[in-house]
């Protein structure tokens, strides 16, 4: 889809690239890109129209979701290179080298109308019983290569050194948070935060 001074939605969702498949006919994700169009956090188009959610009703010993899971899991490895394990129902935890690697992920992923969210250095993305090899489970495994491609690739150092201590101090604030939230004392006087 070309976007630069065509006149078309900037915001329309991008087009689909075609799949690429091994000799063994299983899809190919590490080879299905040799180049991705900016982020929609950037101003690119959204990889889909509407938000992809995973399914946290579904039976994850179900063959449609196992499927799912082992699909999205081998692809996400394949084009990202991270560690990913099976996550409360509806979700697969991917393994991101610090908490602040995965919040950028999460806030990007969901920019291309695929919901994720981070927990600590762990991000989660979809997953579902109903979702299909050519449809949800290749939208997942897009936005995980496109954004883990920007996030390697394009982020300045900088940029993600500024994020870390972002996150660190997030979280220092957290725990400060949470100790004068019991009754914390200093010479007998209690402490109290007003944000």
């Amino acid at each position: 889809m070309h976007h630069d001074g065509d006149g078309a939605d900037k915001r329309a969702p991008m087009a689909p690239a075609p799949m690429k498949y091994a000799p063994d006919g299983s899809v190919a994700w590490g080879e299905m890109w040799d180049s991705f169009c900016a982020l929609a956090r950037d101003g690119g188009p959204p990889h889909r129209a509407t938000l992809l959610e995973g399914d946290p009703a579904a039976d994850p010993a179900s063959d449609g979701y196992r499927f799912a899971a082992a699909e999205i899991t081998r692809g996400v490895v394949a084009v990202s290179g991270l560690p990913v394990a099976p996550a409360a129902a509806g979700w697969l935890a991917i393994g991101c080298h610090s908490a602040s690697m995965a919040h950028w992920l999460a806030e990007a992923i969901i920019e291309e109308n695929v919901a994720a969210r981070a927990e600590g250095a762990t991000l989660l993305v979809p997953v579902g019983a109903s979702f299909t090899l050519k449809s949800e489970i290749k939208n997942v495994i897009t936005a995980v290569a496109k954004t883990t491609h920007y996030w390697r690739e394009h982020l300045p150092p900088e940029v993600k050194q500024t994020l870390e201590w972002q996150a660190r101090l997030a979280d220092l604030r957290r725990r400060v948070t949470g100790w004068l939230g019991r009754g914390a004392t200093i010479g007998g006087a209690s402490l109290a935060i007003v944000c």
